[in-house]
C-alpha cells in the first residue's frame, strides 16, 4: 500500500481511510507528501522562510489533530471536492494571522534578518513559482497575496471567500488585480513604435 499512497491524490486517500484501507498515520503520511511544499509556499508568501518552516509545523499538528477525528461525507466525494485542501488553507490563514500578531508585539526589538540568504529550490518549477511568490510579495497587497496563493494552488473560490470573510466576487477582483499587477511587471517592455534600432 506504500506505493499506491506515494502517488495518492486527496480524493483517494479520503476514500482509502473511510475503507479502513490506511490507518490514521498512513492517511496523514500521504497527506503530508501531497501537500507539504504548497502548505510552505503559502507561508513563505507572507513569513520569511525560517519563520514558515516553523509555522508549517503547527497548521500540520493542526490537521493531525484533526485528520483524527475526520468524516468522510457525501458531499466531499464530488471531484472538485478538496476538504484537506480547503482545511489546510485556512489553518495557513489563521497561524499566520497569529505570528503577525506575536511579531508586532516583538516590534520593538531589532530584527537581525536583513542579511538573510535564501536556500536555492530543488526543481526549476519551484524556483519560478518562488520567484513569482517574491515579486508578488514586493508588489501586491497583502489581501492580493492571500487569494493569489490560494488560487494558485487550487483552493476553491468558495473557501477563500469563507477563510477570509469576503464574497467570492471580491476573491475574484483581488485574484486578477494579483495577476495584472505581476504581468505588468514581468511582460517585456516594448519599445515606442516610432523609435528603431540603428545598426
Amino acid at each position: 500500500m506504500a506505493r499506491a499512497v506515494a502517488a495518492a491524490t486527496e480524493q483517494s486517500v479520503l476514500r482509502a481511510r473511510a475503507r479502513g484501507e490506511l490507518s490514521a498515520d498512513q492517511g496523514f503520511e500521504a497527506l503530508y507528501s501531497l501537500y507539504a511544499p504548497l502548505v510552505l509556499a503559502w507561508l513563505r508568501l507572507r513569513a520569511p522562510r525560517a519563520d514558515a518552516e516553523d509555522l508549517q509545523q503547527d497548521v500540520w499538528m493542526v490537521l493531525y489533530d484533526r485528520w483524527k477525528r475526520w468524516e468522510f461525507r457525501p458531499e466531499m466525494e464530488s471531484p472538485e471536492a478538496r476538504p484537506i485542501l480547503s482545511f489546510l488553507y485556512r489553518t495557513c490563514h489563521f497561524v499566520l494571522r497569529g505570528h503577525a500578531r506575536r511579531t508586532a508585539a516583538r516590534a520593538e526589538q531589532p530584527l537581525e534578518r536583513a542579511g538573510q540568504a535564501r536556500a536555492p529550490e530543488d526543481a526549476h518549477s519551484a524556483l519560478e513559482l518562488g520567484r513569482c511568490l517574491d515579486l508578488a510579495r514586493r508588489i501586491c497587497p497583502v489581501e492580493e497575496q492571500e487569494v493569489l496563493a490560494a488560487k494558485l494552488s487550487g483552493v476553491p473560490a468558495r473557501e477563500i471567500a469563507r477563510a477570509l470573510a469576503m464574497t467570492e466576487a471580491a476573491v475574484d477582483h483581488r485574484f486578477r488585480g494579483a495577476i495584472a499587477r505581476l504581468k505588468r511587471r514581468l511582460e517585456p517592455r516594448k519599445a515606442p513604435a516610432g523609435r528603431r534600432a540603428h545598426a
